[in-house]
Parts: structure tokens; sequence; C-alpha cells
């Protein structure tokens, strides 16, 4: 259980460390809106499933995300940026998944504080078992510690989400992304849909 959470915070430590090289690089986006960037946080709903197939909620798989992005141009109607996120899921009997990645993303104002965004990422992904594992050893089976080993991802996700004049920003999202390799040889990648919730609001401050 230590070295989870060694690992754990070595994960949040790097994903500070990229959203602060991102902020340094977008800080004259980011004086858009005050000089602060966001603080992204979600709740969803996780299934192996392929997007537009019924069941997310099923089966309850929880997960928590949060993050912060950075603008790469100043208008108010259509906007680029780029995210960097943590994310943490559970799927019972399967595993525990710690998600570092980043997102371009493009936003498009609809109507007053209505607006709908597409977003492509990428990222590393620890898997940590669900279950006992255990290996042939001298003919006997040993149960081998459950420290997850390192996969990569891929994702796509777009929402909908509505921002108030304070740039409070509420939304949901459609996310799906592939793990991979999960089982080497035998099912190599592994596809995930997730629905999130969330709240994002001005709250970083980052300067050169």
């Amino acid at each position: 259980m230590k070295k989870l959470f060694r690992h754990s915070a070595w994960l949040l430590f790097l994903a500070l460390g990229i959203a602060t090289s991102s902020g340094a690089q977008s800080q004259a986006a980011s004086e858009a809106s005050g000089g602060k960037s966001p603080l992204i946080i979600s709740v969803f709903q996780q299934a192996t499933l392929l997007p537009g197939a019924s069941g997310v909620f099923g089966i309850i798989h929880p997960g928590v995300s949060a993050g912060t992005a950075f603008r790469y141009n100043k208008s108010d109607v259509n906007q680029w940026f780029q995210t960097a996120k943590l994310a943490v899921s559970y799927h019972q009997y399967v595993q525990t998944s710690i998600q570092i990645f980043s997102e371009a993303g493009y936003r498009r104002r609809i109507w007053q504080g209505l607006g709908a965004e597409f977003r492509l990422g990428a990222g590393y992904l620890h898997s940590i078992p669900g279950v006992e594992v255990f290996k042939l050893k001298d003919n006997e089976y040993q149960t081998k510690p459950r420290i997850g080993r390192p996969q990569a991802m891929v994702s796509a996700a777009g929402g909908l989400s509505y921002a108030t004049q304070q740039d409070i920003r509420f939304f949901v999202d459609y996310q799906f992304f592939i793990q991979m390799p999960f089982v080497k040889n035998y099912v190599p990648l592994v596809p995930n849909t997730a629905v999130h919730a969330g709240v994002a609001f001005p709250f970083f401050n980052f300067k050169k």
C-alpha cells in the first residue's frame, strides 16, 4: 500500500509539472480570462464499451478527474486550448487505473453561456489489478505484488457546457479512450467509455 501511495504521489507531481510547463508557454492566452487558468474537476462513470453502446450506467464503475487547461487564443467564441489532467477510476474485479494525460481541444460558444467542444488526447495509464495475481514458480503458485503496470492511452471526448459571467463553467462530457496493451497477444486494446459531470473555475495563476 505504501508503494501505491508513493507511486500516486509521483504521478501527481508529474501532472503538476506538465501543467506548470504548459502554463508558462500559454501565459499570453491565459490573460484573456483574467490571468488565471481553470481548475477542472469531474466525477465520471466508466464502462468497458465502444462509443455509442448502451449500458454505460449498467454497473457502477466510478472515477474522479482533476486538471487544468490553457488557452492558445483570445477569442471568446472560438477557443483553442490544451488540458493537463489526472484521473483515477475503479472497475470492480478488473483494475484501478491512474491516468495522466493531455488533450488538445476546440470549444465553440453557441449562444450566451452555452458551448460545445471536442478534444483529442494521449497519455500514461497505470493499471493496478482488481484481484490477486499469481505466478508459477518451482511448481507452486505464488502471489505477485499488486503494484500495477505502465500502459498507454489515447482518447477522444466531446461535451456541452454552460459558462457564467464569473467564468465558472458547468459541463457534461462523453469520453472514449483506448487502454493498451492490456493483455499482450490476447486483448491488446481495451475500449472504455466514460460520462463526466463537472465544473471548471479560475484558480491557477501561472507566471513566467
